[in-house]
Parts: C-alpha cells; structure tokens; sequence
C-alpha cells in the first residue's frame, strides 16, 4: 500500500508501539503530530497485522492493565514531584521562620536602645546623660 506521509514507515510503527504498549493514547500522539486520531489507529492496525499483534477486546486501542500501570506511572511521577515541592516549600518556610526571629529579636535591642537614649534616667542613676 503506497501513500504518500509527512512521517516514514518506521515512525508510524514507533507511534503505532507507544499506543500498543500503552506509553501513549491515539489522541495524545495525534495532537502531538497534528494527524487525526482515525490515522494514527490505521497506522496501530497495520502494525497489528504485520506483525501478527493480537487486538485487544473493544474498549480501547490500548490494553485496559498497559493503559492502567501507564496512568498510575504518570500519577506516581506527579506525586514524587509534588512531594519534592513540598519538601523545598517547607525548607524555605524553615529559613524564613528563622531569619524572621533573628529579625525580631534584633528589632527587641534596637527598641531597648532607643528607650536607653530617648530616656537615660530610666535605666539606672543617669550617668549616661
């Protein structure tokens, strides 16, 4: 079957690949390489047949278990990356907490030194004055 393609025979099979393993949807691969979705399952099809590659039961293009243990991939990644900003989130709110009592207690001396030099005779027998 000749036709002409933007993408070689060896694309299409890797494209066809993703989807029959389950690391990319029809849709996802059809939006990434601006074709329509009924292309890319022709492409998935063909593939089947050539290499004798069982079609799954209807549902989907995809093996329902592939298609289960590549979302739970993508959501264990999401994961490990929201957990990685929540440690960074909580290690720069730690050092802000920090820098802010050392400014506290910095504005707590400069307050007492301010009433020392504003009212010396507070502060003892007035030899400061």
């Amino acid at each position: 079957m000749s036709f002409d393609s933007r993408f070689s025979a060896e694309e299409r099979a890797a494209f066809a690949e993703l989807v029959i393993t389950g690391q990319q949807t029809t849709r996802e691969i059809a939006d990434k390489h601006e074709v329509s979705r009924s292309t890319v399952q022709s492409w998935v099809d063909r593939y089947r047949k050539e290499r004798g590659v069982p079609t799954p039961p209807r549902g989907g293009g995809v093996d329902m278990s592939a298609k289960a243990v590549a979302k739970y991939e993508k959501l264990e990644k999401a994961k490990a990356e929201s957990d990685r900003r929540a440690e960074v989130a909580e290690s720069r709110l730690a050092q802000v907490e920090a820098l802010a009592a050392r400014q506290s207690s910095a504005i707590e001396a400069l307050k007492g030194a301010l009433r020392l030099f504003m009212n010396p005779d507070e502060f003892g027998d007035g030899a400061l004055a």
